[in-house]
């Protein structure tokens, strides 16, 4: 066996040396295959396919290539992360709220209160690669739309408990791993369903809320169906770009070095990209009509606890190994 890096995993020796004599004898111009795991239109994946991949293609003519295949519509996103590890794809843009189950330590981005750059320097990012490396079979590339937060949606005025915090008994919200935790802790009942389907759940009743990115809400149509938006947003997108391991390491040199240098810079560019979006989208978010319903003082405080202390539980319950770890690198109170 072959150590690939400092806190990676192993990779077979052999399997690493004839990917990268097949990848080099095949073509000077090596080809990779991207999904997404949300839709094409959806904000994250627009930033995704504009600031990595567009970037890769410009900077790499001649030396390596992104084949963007599809998002959904190719494979369910709770699929995608094990379609990548099998070699089925090469790359993966996807949040990591659809692989949970495989990589747990995803909640560790969610309730992060730190920045990519700083966990590039304080080794939370060596902690991260290395889960990857070794529950994903995948070189953790990069974290885009890093500053992208979340609010809850919902398609009646809340009511509130005895501290002002929104009381959701008997409410049923369309969730994925992201938000099941703080919705169930505030009462709810959570479904499950693509992000794709929203919009028929809302119409047909089975759904009367969701959470969901402050931006990407408009391409889903959903702006024109919502009642109130909850304020203030909570957690940080979990949304990465990962890669093969074996398609990774047996990258030419060239072509990895592309890889890594448009990695970095896609991580600055994807949060201003995301910021003019928000903007733009929020105002059509309230052109539709849609009312903020703000929460302030202790409510706001309160809420946001119950939001981020909900999701540090599940990684001390799903990963005890890494969560301390984790948490040490990625939160620091009062931040």
């Amino acid at each position: 066996m072959l150590k690939t890096g400092k806190g990676l995993g192993f990779v077979t020796a052999a399997a690493v040396g004839l990917l990268g004599f097949a990848l080099q004898a095949s073509a000077a111009e090596v080809t990779l295959k991207a999904i997404t795991g949300l839709q094409q239109t959806n904000t994250l994946s627009a930033s995704f396919l504009k600031n990595f991949v567009g970037a890769v293609n410009a900077q790499g003519k001649g030396v390596v290539q992104i084949k963007y295949i599809g998002g959904q519509d190719v494979v369910p996103p709770r699929k995608a992360a094990k379609a990548v590890k099998r070699g089925q794809f090469d790359i993966l843009h996807c949040p990591t709220s659809y692989y949970l189950g495989m990589v747990p330590e995803g909640y560790g981005l969610l309730a992060a209160n730190q920045p990519v750059k700083t966990l590039h320097k304080n080794g939370g990012w060596e902690i991260m690669l290395e889960i990857y490396a070794k529950k994903a079979g995948a070189r953790l590339i990069a974290w885009g739309e890093s500053g992208t937060q979340y609010n809850m949606y919902l398609m009646f005025k809340p009511r509130v408990d005895k501290h002002g915090v929104p009381n959701l008994t008997g409410v049923k919200m369309r969730a994925t791993g992201t938000y099941r935790p703080l919705f169930k802790a505030l009462g709810a009942s959570t479904i499950n369903m693509k992000s794709s389907e929203i919009y028929t759940g809302i119409q047909r009743g089975t759904v009367q809320g969701f959470g969901w990115p402050d931006v990407a809400i408009v391409p889903l149509g959903l702006h024109k169906l919502v009642k109130y938006r909850v304020t203030p947003a909570f957690y940080h997108t979990n949304t990465v770009t990962t890669m093969n391991l074996l398609s990774y390491y047996g990258l030419p040199k060239a072509a990895r070095s592309v890889i890594d240098k448009v990695a970095v810079e896609y991580e600055a560019t994807s949060l201003k990209f995301m910021e003019t979006q928000r903007k733009s989208e929020e105002k059509i978010l309230h052109d539709a009509g849609v009312k903020d319903f703000p929460l302030t003082g202790k409510a706001a405080s309160r809420y946001l606890n119950i939001a981020h202390g909900e999701i540090w539980k599940q990684l001390k319950k799903r990963s005890p190994d890494y969560h301390d770890k984790l948490r040490a690198h990625l939160y620091i109170p009062g931040s």
